[in-house]
Order: C-alpha cells, then sequence, then structure tokens
C-alpha cells in the first residue's frame, strides 16, 4: 500500500515517489530526496521558534488533509515521518502503516504505528477513522 499511497497521491507536502523496483522479493523505492533530513534531527540540533513549528504544522496538516479526502489514514505520524528540503518546504513520509478506509471498511481498529506516538484511541482499539 505504501507503494500505491505514494504513486497514486500527489500532494506538494507528500515526498514523491518516481519509481519502484521488484529486486529479488525485495520492493525498492527511488523517491525524492529532501537533503534537509528529518525534523527528528533538527530538532535535536536546534530549537525551532514559534513561526518555524507553525509552519510544519501547517505543512503537514495539508498532507493530512489532502490523504483524509482520499481516505488514506497514515497511522505513524511522529518526526522521523517529516521530512524538509534545505529550502525549508516540509513533506510527510513513511507511508509503510498506512490504511485506506471505504464504504465496506469505514473504521479499522488495528495496532499499528510507533507506540509512543499513538493516539490513546489506537491503543485501546476503538474503531477509528481520520480522526485519529
Amino acid at each position: 500500500l505504501q507503494v500505491v499511497i505514494m504513486r497514486d497521491y500527489q500532494h506538494v507536502n507528500v515526498v514523491e515517489m518516481y519509481k519502484s523496483y521488484l529486486v529479488g522479493e525485495e520492493l525498492w523505492v527511488l523517491m525524492e530526496f529532501l537533503q534537509g533530513g528529518a525534523l527528528t534531527d533538527i530538532v535535536s540540533q536546534i530549537r525551532l521558534n514559534e513561526e518555524q513549528i507553525a509552519t510544519v504544522c501547517e505543512s503537514v496538516l495539508q498532507a493530512l488533509t489532502y490523504l483524509h479526502s482520499q481516505g488514506v489514514i497514515h497511522r505513524d505520524i511522529k518526526s522521523d515521518s517529516i521530512l524538509l528540503t534545505l529550502d525549508g518546504r516540509v513533506k510527510l513520509s513513511d507511508f509503510g502503516f498506512c490504511a485506506q478506509i471505504s464504504k465496506d471498511v469505514p473504521k479499522r481498529k488495528s495496532l499499528v504505528g510507533t507506540p509512543y506516538w499513538m493516539a490513546p484511541e489506537v491503543i485501546a482499539r476503538i474503531p477509528y477513522t481520520t480522526e485519529v
């Protein structure tokens, strides 16, 4: 599903996928390189000011709004999944835990993601949609 999301859902705040290859039993994905790195690395080296934090939040929310409008739940939002370009553009990545919701499957209750970053609803296994 990760490759399908990156291939089919293109947005200015979602990392772009160029091509994918099956090498033996491994899936290799050729994707956009963001030289600024992961937000995790940046915030461990410098303190962001409020304007920078707001820019990151706005960009991530725009990506999520787009994905949710397509019925996609990311399910693993964390600073490691937020990448930056050298000029400060922010993009969401890491779609390995994504799920598609539809009329047939309107909610999920799978326990997936990074434990310290999970919503309480996910941990409690309460059915959820894009609101989590």
